[in-house]
């Protein structure tokens, strides 16, 4: 079990950002593959749950949303968490 703080969802992002971009995908492409939001992966990419300037909680993405973007990416979700070294 991953216990999500404000780290670990940093760590997060950072991992997101970087398998996007060895895939040559776009924020808005791994949205749509994800069956997510553009807004959301750039939530999750920046470590923040709410695009509100000053918010100072961690992203917590829903089980679903790990699910999408992991498939996206061609991965299962535990892979995907591991990548983070969550």
């Amino acid at each position: 079990m991953v216990f999500w703080n404000d780290s670990n969802a940093r760590e997060f992002g950072f991992t997101l950002r970087r398998l996007r971009e060895e895939h040559e995908l776009s924020q808005e492409t791994l949205a749509y593959r994800s069956g997510v939001t553009k807004n959301q992966i750039q939530l999750l990419e920046s470590g923040r749950a709410s695009g509100r300037k000053g918010e100072a909680r961690a992203s917590n993405p829903r089980m679903t949303t790990l699910s999408g973007i992991a498939q996206a990416l061609g991965m299962s979700v535990s892979a995907l968490l591991a990548e983070a070294g969550l």
